[in-house]
């Protein structure tokens, strides 16, 4: 089943939550897509280092393709990435501007 889970939580505990779940259903042979809203995108910049951000940079463990963000989230990001000092940040290859045909779903859910 293809799903595509659209993430805007609001608490680091809705974030954690909603990225858990996406392993949960890829890891049971579902395709999972996310879409990061601009809350749970907030809350990751907030906390380049902290767990969402890691559990974002683990998607690759459960073949789950680098989520997506809305052309304004995406630029919000790149300015960010822009003013940071030179880390090593591995999340910020999962990643994605939304495509503009992006492909049907079975299922969406949104957190």
């Amino acid at each position: 089943m293809k799903i595509l889970l659209v993430i805007d939580a609001d608490t680091l505990l809705q974030g954690y939550e909603a990225l858990a779940m996406a392993f949960a259903l890829a890891a049971f042979e579902h395709e999972v897509q996310l879409w990061l809203g601009q809350s749970m995108l907030a809350q990751i910049l907030a906390q380049p280092t902290g767990k969402l951000a890691n559990m974002l940079g683990s998607l690759a463990l459960y073949d789950i393709p680098a989520a997506w963000l809305v052309p304004t989230d995406w630029a919000a990001l790149d300015h960010w990435r822009h003013a940071q000092p030179s880390q090593n940040i591995d999340w910020l290859a999962n990643i994605a501007p939304m495509p503009t045909n992006a492909p049907n779903f079975d299922l969406t859910l949104k957190l």
